[in-house]
């Protein structure tokens, strides 16, 4: 979003505090998710130097490779804004993780009085892990909502962003993961062994582990801030639903059931195809909204048919800009491009009026006369 539509939208001083102590949330759960893990790896991961370089090395590669994926794919039309794809990461990965590993230690002992250490090894990760670190995931959205409505506008933010918190998630447990079964295997063949849970982890579970979890809880979020559906309490029920549904998605990738190599296989696939069920019906309604306001932008003259054409895909934009010449008139088309996305994307969450977009409107109309 550009300086002329900021200005042109004051935001209220009480506005300003209330993002701001979520903002810091964010930042001090995070810092203290960090000393938590420090705290129980650090010594590990320093006494088994090349294992955890090993563990950096590979989870490093899959962090970039996902977040590509995630950003690239998710979310339609343009990426999400990188502030808040590092601040999702961040929370996913030392603040949900931190809070998780604190609450499954008060968690697994309860399980054992209540169930036996039998029962209780078998399930106390399905009964614990979908209720506590999924809360601690969709919490980050929360935030992330909280600290800006342009960050979570519509419920295909909330799948990316989502998405992203349970990729940072899924990326530092892997790392505990390759560490702790060192110990598990009594300290023979630490490399190997390291080696081996990466392997699994990524490459054989990776599919429909946490990032698409919380993609589905992240989707019902941003479904119940965007405004889109016809109630509030219609827009609280599709939040919750999704909610239980990413829980319900977590019990069985940690239940007992299909054991083997088949449950291993098979339960991150039934995961996968959950979340792209709902990436579907989300992409969907995103593109079916940007293509209704384009159309009214259009008739209202604040946008040229040849640009609404272009705006909704990136090859297109790209084709659209090379039709003139590179130098100050490109330049130019590019930062008019840019006002006329910021428009539409302000105007997606259906609950706001034409009428709010104005600023964005008058920039774009300023910029086009420049």
């Amino acid at each position: 979003m550009t300086a002329i539509a900021y200005a042109a939208v004051p935001l209220h001083p009480t506005v300003v505090r209330f993002r701001s102590v979520a903002f810091w949330c964010l930042i001090a759960l995070s810092a203290l998710g960090l000393w938590t893990l420090q705290k129980d790896f650090l010594p590990v991961a320093l006494a088994f130097e090349p294992s955890a370089v090993l563990d950096v090395i590979v989870l490093a590669g899959s962090l970039a490779g996902g977040m590509w994926l995630a950003r690239r794919i998710l979310r339609p039309v343009q990426a999400p804004a990188w502030s808040g794809t590092w601040l999702a990461v961040m929370w996913g990965g030392l603040a949900a993780c931190g809070m998780a590993l604190v609450l499954n230690g008060l968690l697994v002992p309860a399980w054992s009085k209540a169930l036996g250490l039998e029962t209780a090894g078998a399930w106390s990760a399905a009964l614990s892990a979908p209720i506590n670190e999924e809360l601690a995931k969709a919490s980050g959205v929360v935030l992330l909502a909280a600290v800006s409505t342009r960050l979570v506008r519509s419920a295909a933010d909330g799948l990316v962003y989502g998405a992203l918190i349970g990729l940072g998630f899924q990326v530092m447990e892997n790392f505990t993961y390759g560490l702790n079964a060192i110990g598990m295997a009594g300290g023979v063949n630490p490399l190997g062994t390291t080696f081996e849970v990466l392997w699994i982890r990524i490459l054989l579970t990776g599919i429909g582990s946490h990032w698409a979890m919380s993609a589905v809880a992240g989707a019902g979020i941003g479904y119940l801030v965007s405004a889109e559906g016809r109630s509030a309490a219609r827009r609280g029920g599709v939040a919750v639903g999704c909610l239980l549904l990413a829980m319900g998605m977590h019990w069985l990738f940690d239940s007992p059931l299909l054991g083997g190599i088949v449950g291993t296989v098979a339960k991150p696939l039934v995961n996968f195809a959950i979340v792209m069920v709902v990436f579907l019906v989300v992409r969907h309604g995103f593109r079916a909204r940007w293509a209704a306001v384009t159309t009214e932008e259009v008739q209202a003259g604040t946008l040229a048919p040849a640009e609404a054409q272009s705006l909704s895909r990136r090859r297109s934009r790209r084709r659209y800009l090379r039709l003139f010449p590179f130098g100050p008139v490109r330049a130019s088309q590019e930062r008019l491009q840019r006002l006329e996305l910021d428009l539409l994307e302000e105007r997606m969450p259906q609950g706001l009026g034409a009428g709010a977009a104005q600023p964005w409107r008058d920039a774009v109309m300023a910029a086009r006369w420049e």
